[in-house]
């Protein structure tokens, strides 16, 4: 397992947080499979923060993983667990903040095949939520939550993932049914410049 002192070693000489927790989530990713478990996938808004290249930030890394293996490595690198939480860690000197979201994605087995894996540099990547389901959840979060930012972000992921040839608007159009979002998914769709062809797919 990697020591404190060389995790350290590896975070210390990056100044942006983003990229910090980026290469942090990285190397956690890879501790985590060499130790048995299985390959962690990233969620919330770590994953919006990827997908957008830091255009949207947060404040933790929502991280999907075997807890067992994960708090064995981060009591090693000594991470606390937040008082009064049993699913937050935090390490102050690094100021990275960990929020285990449980050990899958909640949308089923469907999800966690149409996952996207990242790569960080030579040796390490990072499987983090497709961007179907990760705009489902930003829509839920606008209807539901009443966070009105979560709708814009919604819009810019799918149009990052139209550009990338990364979307399956069937997927995506079913998802959003299941949630009952299709209303907000609708809207987007309808204003976006996608080909009129996938437009006829989905209404």
């Amino acid at each position: 397992m990697l020591t404190k002192d060389k995790l350290f070693s590896a975070l210390e000489q990056i100044e942006d947080p983003a990229k910090k927790r980026l290469v942090f989530t990285g190397i956690l990713s890879k501790e985590i499979v060499a130790s048995g478990g299985k390959k962690p996938i990233i969620v919330g808004g770590e994953a919006v923060e990827i997908y957008t290249q830091g255009s949207y930030t947060t404040g933790d890394i929502d991280i999907k993983t075997s807890p067992e293996i994960m708090e064995e490595i981060l009591g090693v690198w000594g991470f606390e667990k937040v008082k009064g939480s049993r699913k937050i860690w935090f390490n102050e000197a690094l100021d990275i903040y960990l929020d285990w979201q449980g050990t899958g994605l909640d949308e089923g087995p469907e999800a966690e095949k149409r996952v996207n894996s990242i790569r960080i540099s030579g040796d390490m990547d990072i499987l983090v939520i497709s961007f179907e389901d990760l705009i489902t959840d930003r829509l839920c979060a606008a209807k539901f939550w009443k966070d009105t930012d979560s709708k814009m972000w919604a819009k810019a992921l799918f149009e990052i993932a139209r550009e990338t040839g990364k979307v399956d608007i069937i997927y995506l159009r079913k998802r959003a049914e299941k949630e009952n979002v299709s209303d907000l998914l609708n809207n987007i769709l309808k204003n976006s410049s996608i080909d009129k062809n996938d437009i006829k797919k989905v209404f």
